[in-house]
């Protein structure tokens, strides 16, 4: 119940920040920003594809940055002020406390997620509706049928999206740990890059780099091919053997650790 609790608080105190909702409206203006560019585009499906990829990009971006700044700011805060030490005295274990602040914002992101896809997928239904073209003809199909959408791929990415964010989200709990506010974003951010260097260069990443490649749905989106129901199995056991792996660490770090 102790982990619930806290995980409820970090949630509602992470939706009351503004930097959460600009994200947010950030990443809904570069869908709605995607769609208007796609009108320059001459081949209705290079406009699809365009809008299905940047609608996923934005949502990823707008994951990355909440997971590890938020998760970032909460665990460092709470060390920071002595917080903790309150905490763990409810009885609340360090193990517990780690659990609460990364599912606590991670749950953060899941809602804002949900926010962007549902406007990315009016969006994408809108284009197919309409084909990037302000009027139809009134016999018209309300779908024009030589507009092919992958939605499953779409609908995809943005669960993969969510998993992406909770790998950073752990990493990031556990960093801050050890490392001030300032570095542990730049080192996460670090992570996130090398990560998806390894992966152009077909090395890919395990236990201490997270795998960024498995999240990558865009071949499937541009290709218009549906994704395997195994490699959607084998990257949530990803995900959560991954994040349970630097959760581990980070209570291992935390259990000696003295809270100045």
């Amino acid at each position: 119940m102790a982990v619930l609790a806290l995980t409820r608080l970090t949630f509602v105190d992470t939706m009351r920040q503004p930097v959460t909702w600009l994200l947010t409206g950030l990443s809904l203006a570069l869908v709605i920003l995607s769609y208007a560019f796609g009108m320059f585009n001459f081949e209705t499906e290079d406009r699809i594809r365009m809008l299905a990829t940047a609608g996923t990009a934005a949502a990823l971006i707008n994951g990355l940055f909440l997971a590890v700044v938020a998760t970032s700011q909460q665990v460092h805060d709470e060390l920071a002020s002595r917080t903790a030490l309150t905490l763990f005295a409810k009885p609340l274990g360090r193990g517990q406390f780690l659990v609460g602040k990364v599912l606590g914002v991670w749950l953060a992101v899941v809602f804002t997620g949900a926010i962007i896809a549902g406007v990315h997928l009016l969006v994408m239904t809108w284009a197919a509706h309409t084909g990037f073209d302000d009027y139809r003809p009134k016999d018209s199909p309300f779908f024009d049928p030589e507009v092919v959408v992958p939605w499953q791929p779409i609908i995809l990415a943005h669960l993969f999206a969510l998993g992406h964010s909770a790998c950073l989200g752990v990493i990031s709990a556990t960093l801050a740990l050890r490392l001030g506010l300032v570095a542990n974003i730049l080192t996460c951010f670090a992570i996130f890059v090398v990560g998806h260097l390894l992966s152009g260069a077909h090395i890919p990443g395990a236990v201490v780099i997270p795998g960024l490649a498995l999240f990558n749905l865009d071949d499937a989106i541009q290709l218009v091919t549906p994704v395997p129901t195994a490699y959607v199995a084998m990257t949530v056991l990803y995900t959560a053997l991954f994040c349970a792996g630097w959760l581990m660490l980070g209570l291992a770090l935390f259990k000696h650790q003295d809270i100045p």
